[in-house]
């Protein structure tokens, strides 16, 4: 099986809406929205896209042209994906000037309207690129999600997915912390301030979010919040828009939220794990599953595993997206360093829960809180995927301390040497196709010379061993 996720049909605006206008199913959708438009006397509706590190691109359209623009379509800049955080576009990328930098127009997907309670009279709708032709635009993460899905879908299986995610809270305008310490799940700094806090969770839960967990973390300020999970596209569409929605709602409360991986090089990093099984789609039953096998894991769980273990030097690009990302993987700090997997073994990169039955999952360890749950989704499930119809073999589980054992071969420590090994990778290049592996070169190669112009001690030693001041302004505040 060819896991190539290029060569999608083309498509219109005009087509889509001919399309859902034909369906069942997409005329009651439309009817949702229109009746959620006037039970919240919504005004505007964001239009809304991610690019590349997961930053919510948008324009906001009064309620009366929103009908203009489910049929027509939006125009955005078409290389808005190739931009870096602080909107500084990558040359090389395809999407840019070899394109004179035209723009795409972007078509709604309808499943994805919600209302945000945080923000008086508004809603979200997500839409997709194309080139006016109809040709979508193949380095959009979630374009390829959505093939991605289909993949498993076809061999008989539904995808389920979770996310946590760690973040920092600092005071607006002064960048301290909101508290002290390393409260790693002490009552009174989960409880914080009740108002922001319940405030937060009220909102979000009001907006469809399932928050199953909140708590302080290790670093100052720092706290979790762990999604239920989901089914498909729907799981990843919530982990994205959970981002911002933390951002938006904190600053409301003069708090700044970062997701930046590594404020403080002496405090903890923040991550964000990706938890995973496949369910059989004939039975319901999780197919990671094996009850006769001696761990409970199926085949199928184990040659998924494969899969992420042989492909996590190549998408560490994806699971740590910047330079300051590697500044987390370092001794004693916490987080995975290897592609090694186990039991309930937190020194590893991907871990197998205790839980059994339907609850049997596979969390992948490595990614960073920056990184864009878009591409954390779709580098795990490609890889997963490859392992899975390739019949591949996984190593076996490791049972002891990774961090205590220097045999261990270790990950990639630089954004270099991720990307060489992105560009080592050829069966995870063809499963991605030829636009996105274009996209992520430039895009890479652009980030390392960014920051080399940037920071006189780059590549140096101790580079790694200080977070410097444009680091803080480069992704504190954006990410």
């Amino acid at each position: 099986m060819t896991l190539v996720l290029e060569n999608e049909r083309t498509i219109t605006p005009q087509e889509a809406w001919r399309e859902t206008q034909k369906s069942p199913l997409g005329q009651n959708v439309l009817l949702s929205i229109h009746q959620k438009i006037a039970e919240h006397n919504i005004k505007y509706i964001r239009f809304e896209q991610y690019d590349l590190y997961g930053i919510p691109r948008s324009k906001n359209v009064p309620v009366a042209y929103f009908q203009h623009y489910l049929e027509h379509g939006l125009n955005f800049y078409g290389g808005i994906m190739t931009c870096d955080v602080q909107t500084r576009c990558a040359p090389g990328t395809g999407y840019g000037e070899e394109v004179t930098y035209g723009d795409a127009r972007t078509i709604p997907d309808l499943n994805t309207f919600m209302v945000l309670p945080w923000a008086p009279n508004t809603a979200r709708i997500i839409v997709d690129p194309h080139w006016y032709d109809g040709r979508p635009l193949m380095a959009t993460p979630r374009i390829l999600l959505k093939r991605t899905f289909k993949k498993f879908a076809d061999l008989g299986y539904t995808v389920r997915l979770g996310f946590e995610f760690e973040f920092y809270l600092f005071k607006e305008g002064t960048l301290t912390p909101v508290y002290g310490s390393q409260p790693i799940f002490v009552t009174q700094y989960n409880n914080f301030d009740l108002d922001y806090l319940y405030g937060m969770m009220d909102v979000l839960q009001a907006a469809g979010f399932r928050i199953i967990t909140q708590n302080s973390e290790q670093g100052p300020g720092q706290q979790e919040i762990n999604l239920d999970a989901r089914d498909g596209l729907e799981a990843v569409d919530e982990a994205m828009a959970f981002k911002n929605a933390i951002k938006e709602i904190s600053k409301q409360h003069g708090y700044l939220a970062s997701f930046m991986t590594k404020p403080w090089i002496d405090r903890c990093a923040s991550g964000a794990h990706v938890h995973v099984s496949l369910l059989d789609k004939r039975t319901g039953e999780n197919a990671f599953l094996d009850r006769g096998d001696a761990d409970g894991l199926s085949g199928a769980c184990r040659r998924f595993i494969a899969g992420l273990v042989e492909h996590a030097p190549a998408n560490m690009v994806f699971a740590a997206p910047t330079v300051n990302c590697y500044k987390r993987y370092r001794p004693g700090a916490c987080a995975p360093t290897s592609a090694t997997w186990g039991f309930e073994n937190r020194s590893v990169g991907i871990r197998v829960k205790s839980a059994r039955g339907q609850g049997t999952h596979v969390e992948n360890r490595l990614h960073c809180s920056a990184a864009n749950p878009y591409m954390s989704a779709l580098s795990t499930l490609v890889a997963g995927l490859l392992g899975l119809v390739g019949a591949k073999s996984a190593p076996a589980p490791v049972l002891h301390d990774v961090w205590a054992d220097p045999s261990i071969p270790q990950l990639p420590a630089t954004l270099e040497e991720s990307l060489a090994a992105f560009e080592a990778d050829e069966e995870l290049k063809a499963a991605y196709g030829p636009e996105l592996v274009k996209v992520v070169g430039a895009m890479k190669r652009w980030d390392i010379q960014t920051a080399r112009a940037n920071c006189p001690n780059y590549g140096a030693p101790d580079f790694k061993s200080a977070i410097s001041p444009w680091e803080l302004e480069e992704f504190l505040e954006i990410l």
